[in-house]
């Protein structure tokens, strides 16, 4: 049975009884919590939208329907309007400084050979400066390996639309990281 067809018949069956959702918060859990969390790089916080996440996914089980998007897309719809409500409510966050690793998809993309000279956390410090859009999609794309048209629906955006903000955001972090390198050199010389 595919993953999908699998996917379809654990969401009908929780959508019948909410005793069935487990298997799914299983699966999605860590990928959820690893999207959250280099969104706001703060374990407490991610922990508390993450949570969140799972209750509106829950109690709004009953609305999803296939045909309009994955399941994966609507809780990641889910969670990253979990993240904007959280800085609309302007709740102050603090850095953590945890130095624990979250794992990394490991993929032979042409764009992360080019970022692999930087550190994971100066990557996802560069990450941060661009716009929610830009860091979303990026996020989405490397991180959580998902595929332009999940991202689409996710951001609530058309495939190029997603495509554009891809390339303008690795256009800036190169530009930074350029930036980054002749400062170094410049002051190391």
């Amino acid at each position: 049975m595919s993953m999908e067809k699998n996917e379809q018949e654990l969401v009908l069956r929780a959508q019948e009884n909410p005793v069935h959702f487990a298997p799914l918060y299983d699966h999605y859990f860590p990928k959820i919590f690893n999207y959250i969390y280099h969104k706001v790089n703060n374990k407490q916080l991610a922990e508390d939208l993450v949570s969140e996440t799972f209750y509106k996914a829950l109690a709004n089980l009953h609305r999803f329907e296939w045909q309009k998007r994955s399941f994966a897309c609507w809780l990641y719809t889910i969670a990253r309007n979990q993240v904007i409500d959280s800085y609309r409510k302007q709740n102050p966050v603090f850095l953590d400084g945890s130095e624990e690793e979250l794992p990394s998809p490991v993929s032979e993309n042409p764009e992360e050979m080019v970022l692999r000279n930087v550190t994971r956390e100066e990557l996802l410090e560069l990450i941060r400066t661009l716009s929610q859009d830009q860091q979303d999609a990026l996020l989405l794309r490397f991180q959580e390996e998902l595929k332009i048209k999940e991202i689409a629906q996710i951001l609530n955006k058309n495939e190029g639309a997603v495509k554009a903000l891809m390339f303008r955001g690795l256009k800036k972090l190169r530009q930074k990281l350029e930036r980054r390198d002749e400062d170094e050199k410049a002051t190391y010389g």
